[in-house]
This record gives C-alpha cells, sequence and structure tokens, in this order.
C-alpha cells in the first residue's frame, strides 16, 4: 500500500480553491482526465458517482469514482473520494481546506493507493515512492497555480 500526505499554504481565499474541487472544474486541476459524468446522485454531494475516463500516454482507465465525504463550510471545505482501478488497485484520497485568513487557504492532499490483486501489489511494492511523492507534489502545485492565478 502506498500512502501520502502532504501540505502547503496557497495564497488565495478559500472560496477560489474550493471552486477548483468542484465536479465542473475539475479537469483544470486534472488535466489528464478526459470526462467526468455524473451516473448517480447529485453533483459535490456524498454519494455523487461519476464515470470517469483518463488517460496516461496511450493508457486509457475508466472507473467510477465516488464521492465518500463533502463539507462546505465558510472556513473548512473537505471532499473525500475513492475509485477501483482495473480490478488491480483501490485508490481513496481527500481534500482538505481550512481557511487561515483572507487571502490565504491551507491545502492538505492525503491518501493512499492499495493493490487489490497479487499483481497491483507487486505493482506498487515496485514502484518508485519517490516517483510517487512527485506526482502528489505536481498535482498540489497545479492546485496552488490555478488558483493564486485568478488573483
Amino acid at each position: 500500500m502506498v500512502k501520502w500526505k502532504e501540505q502547503m499554504r496557497i495564497e488565495a481565499p478559500i472560496e477560489r480553491v474550493w471552486e477548483l474541487f468542484q465536479d465542473e472544474q475539475i479537469q483544470r486541476i486534472m488535466p489528464k482526465v478526459e470526462s467526468h459524468d455524473l451516473i448517480e446522485g447529485e453533483n459535490n454531494a456524498i454519494g455523487a458517482k461519476h464515470a470517469q475516463v483518463y488517460t496516461e500516454g496511450k493508457q486509457q482507465q475508466r472507473y467510477i469514482v465516488e464521492t465518500l465525504s463533502y463539507v462546505d463550510e465558510p472556513d473548512r471545505k473537505y471532499r473525500e473520494t475513492a475509485f477501483e482501478m482495473g480490478h488491480m488497485f483501490k485508490v481513496r484520497y481527500a481534500f482538505n481546506l481550512e481557511k487561515e485568513s483572507a487571502q490565504s487557504t491551507h491545502f492538505v492532499y492525503e491518501g493512499q493507493n492499495k493493490g487489490m490483486s497479487v499483481t497491483g501489489k507487486m505493482m506498487l511494492l515496485a514502484g518508485s515512492k519517490k516517483a510517487a511523492r512527485n506526482t502528489v507534489l505536481n498535482f498540489m502545485n497545479r492546485v496552488k497555480e490555478q488558483a493564486e492565478r485568478e488573483n
């Protein structure tokens, strides 16, 4: 299993950062997601299920992403989702935003990638921890860049 928990400060109001995590904006921070279509429940709500298509190089993955938790309060925003990828991995991740000031937001991104099959477990063991951390940090920096660009 691969776990991560990283945090950073974003110099932008919490509402501006949170907007990037809304279903309608997801491709701004996840450009490899080609489609994100609601198939059950309501957008931006617990229990929502989206059919998602993700392309990495020439490989395309299709899976169902479920929103497990969703909090939208003035000083705290939280979204947790999970999906299974190719019957090999179970992925869970969460975004937590806390208002530091009118123009500053504390961003925490955490999650885990768990092998579901022997092959999936072996792939995670063989994977580079440094590469996995870089993927997380690259994502967080993309969020920061998009949020601060609006300033």
